[in-house]
């Protein structure tokens, strides 16, 4: 037992009359107030801004870790980022692939058709001239706006003056053709 338990033990038992040693008694308090003083006095006090200021700190920091426990479970780490970016580029890839091939068979399947054409005008005696095969045939993007895919916008109606001009024009044109 260290001596402070001791003296409190002493201090809350019952102690007869007579046996009471004031003059100790006394002597120990003063010894603790004195330790009590020596304490506060070297200890160095902070304003209340300050103290408030570290409060405000520290409450800061811990809605801050707070935050960022509860955003973690939303939040993709490294590793899933790369994984799922690897998907991406992998499905890219694929469907690359199957462009190229795709271009490709098209190509083979054109010029074996220019080959049987000619091959069957070469028996019936009338022979082409040349057959053109496509080179490369490209898929053209349309841009869509603001990334929206599958939305068409219906073109506006022609002003009905328009129309019967159109009318009027192709009526003229086949009454010249047919004289």
């Amino acid at each position: 037992m260290s001596a402070r338990q001791e003296n409190d033990l002493q201090s809350s038992r019952f102690i007869k009359e007579g046996s009471a040693d004031i003059e100790l008694q006394r002597q120990r308090e003063r010894q603790e107030s004195a330790k009590l003083d020596t304490d506060f006095r070297t200890k160095e006090r902070l304003t209340l801004q300050e103290q408030l200021r570290l409060n405000a700190i520290t409450k800061q920091e811990e809605f801050s870790s707070l935050v960022k426990d509860r955003n973690s479970f939303n939040r993709l780490s490294k590793e899933d980022v790369n994984f799922y970016e690897s998907l991406r580029r992998r499905a890219q890839l694929e469907n690359q692939n199957l462009e190229e091939f795709l271009e490709r068979n098209t190509r083979e399947y054109d010029k074996r058709k220019a080959q049987a054409l000619a091959h069957e005008c070469g028996r019936s005696g009338s022979v082409p001239s040349r057959v053109q095969v496509p080179a490369k045939i490209t898929k053209r993007s349309t841009p869509s706006k603001n990334g929206i895919k599958g939305v068409v916008k219906k073109k506006k109606p022609k002003s009905s003056q328009e129309v019967t001009k159109k009318r009027e024009l192709a009526k003229t044109s086949v009454s010249e053709h047919s004289s």
